[in-house]
């Protein structure tokens, strides 16, 4: 496995534990504190608005990585379609992380 591969599966595992720690415990944490409706919840709820946090956090962190691979990366100015873009394949990883937990 080249080092770039490997780097992307290091992103990808980081990003899935990244997102599964941020599920489990700083939503958990925080929400009861931003929210005060958030302990009256069922767990049923507790688990939907979890997901819908990190779900918000990762289209932030993936929305504002695309603008700016979309504003200043020269491989995908360059060639759009058929270019190799690092920057891509990191924000892909990224994604697929978060879509795997």
């Amino acid at each position: 496995m080249d080092l770039f591969s490997l780097l992307i599966l290091v992103i990808l595992v980081t990003s899935f534990l990244s997102f599964q720690w941020l599920f489990h415990r700083v939503s958990p944490w925080v929400s009861p504190r931003a929210s005060s409706g958030f302990l009256c919840l069922a767990d049923q709820q507790k688990v939907e608005w979890n997901s819908r946090t990190v779900s918000t956090l990762h289209a932030l962190v993936v929305g504002f990585f695309c603008l700016y691979i979309l504003l200043f990366d020269d491989a995908v100015n360059e060639d759009p379609v058929w270019g190799d873009p690092t920057l891509v394949k990191i924000n892909v990883g990224m994604t697929t992380g978060y879509l795997i937990s």
